[in-house]
């Protein structure tokens, strides 16, 4: 979102192709590395054109759009979706009850073999993976290695360690690898 849109509601949708390095590096380098791809892919207006064409399907006839629907379901030019949904940042109730997590999931489409949602609410960030059995058959495998990875960014960081020192929440590094569970 542009500035001037922080804290708008509703959802920005745009598809990126992105490198995703997953040879031997530091889970800090890892991040750079990462942060830096996507930050050149935004300033190339690759996501703004993305975006423009999910905007207007908005004005294409129905007939068009299920062509297209059908056409992007049998895609062949990725089998991984990554998002990442910025969620409330304060806790929700349902029923005077607090909302002790959200974890989102990706619909996997045809030929798209994982699916990883990373959602953020009150001080959390939950993820859901969901892949496609033939392809992927020891997901918990890979949850491990995601929550060992994460656990390697925070020591490699000097993240606190839930004791409440360094002015997060206690708990706030465990609630993350938890949330993988």
């Amino acid at each position: 979102r542009a500035d001037i849109e922080r804290g708008a509601l509703g959802n920005r949708v745009a598809a990126m192709w992105a490198p995703l390095p997953v040879g031997p590096m530091g889970a800090v380098d890892r991040l750079h590395t990462i942060s830096g791809e996507m930050q050149e892919i935004k300033d190339s207006g690759q996501a703004v054109g993305a975006e423009v064409l999910t905007r207007l399907s908005g004005f294409a006839p129905p007939t068009i759009m299920a062509q297209a629907a059908r056409l992007q379901a049998r895609q062949r030019l990725f089998n991984l979706v990554v998002t990442n949904v910025p969620g409330p940042q304060r806790p929700l109730f349902v029923l005077g009850r607090e909302l002790a997590a959200i974890y989102p999931m990706v619909p996997l489409a045809e030929n798209t073999a994982l699916g990883i949602a990373i959602l953020s609410y009150n001080g959390q960030l939950n993820f859901g993976l969901i892949a496609d059995f033939d392809a992927l058959a020891d997901l918990d495998a890979l949850a491990d290695e995601l929550r060992a990875e994460i656990v390697e960014l925070a020591a490699e960081a000097g993240a606190p360690t839930g004791n409440g020192r360094g002015g997060r929440p206690d708990g706030a590094r465990r609630r993350v690898i938890r949330a993988l569970e």
